[in-house]
């Protein structure tokens, strides 16, 4: 229960930090700094565990795991959950959820329902599909995965070997759309 309580409350200090981060600048590469902080939030996380006692002073006996290890371990595992399917997850979907901003456009309109080409045209604030290509395709070259020349996009290296693995991954998931 100890390993619960401490990766609730450092699941729940990560967002906090993270919110506070991005509401106070300019973040660029959004998930890579929460995978940053989540990283450096791990060696916190185990001096918490190994200060406290198995009880925090306040469980029961037979709430409290005798072994610190492996307590740790799945305090670890539900920490890196929480964040992995959590946290980091959910900035993404409200950070680059393409079909989310759709549904946010839509429901900001006062006088109805959008044709798609309005919503093309007023997706993302007035900022356009255009401006969503753009922005995704200028995160693809930062990172290395695409080189633009003369107006010509090509996966680099990175670039290839990342589409290949995401490619078999898909594959092996059945989620790239064809029927098994």
């Amino acid at each position: 229960m100890k390993s619960l309580i401490l990766a609730s409350l450092m699941t729940l200090l990560e967002l906090a930090v993270v919110t506070w981060i991005f509401r106070s600048g300019r973040v660029r590469r959004r998930a890579a700094t929460m995978s940053r902080l989540f990283l450096a939030s791990l060696p916190l996380f185990i001096a918490v565990h190994l200060v406290t006692p198995n009880d925090l002073g306040m469980l029961p006996v037979s709430l409290s795991e005798p072994s610190r290890a492996a307590d740790l371990a799945f305090g670890l595992l539900v920490y890196g959950a929480a964040f992995f399917g959590g946290i980091l997850q959910i900035y993404n979907l409200a950070d680059r959820g393409f079909s989310l901003r759709i549904l946010i456009d839509l429901d900001e309109v006062s006088g109805g329902p959008l044709s798609a080409e309005e919503i093309a045209t007023r997706y993302s604030d007035g900022r356009g599909l255009e401006w969503m290509f753009t922005k995704r395709l200028e995160d693809l070259v930062e990172q290395g995965l695409v080189t633009i020349d003369g107006g010509v996009v090509r996966n680099s290296a990175r670039g290839a070997r990342t589409a290949a693995l995401f490619d078999r991954l898909r594959t092996f998931l059945r989620s790239d759309g064809e029927a098994a």
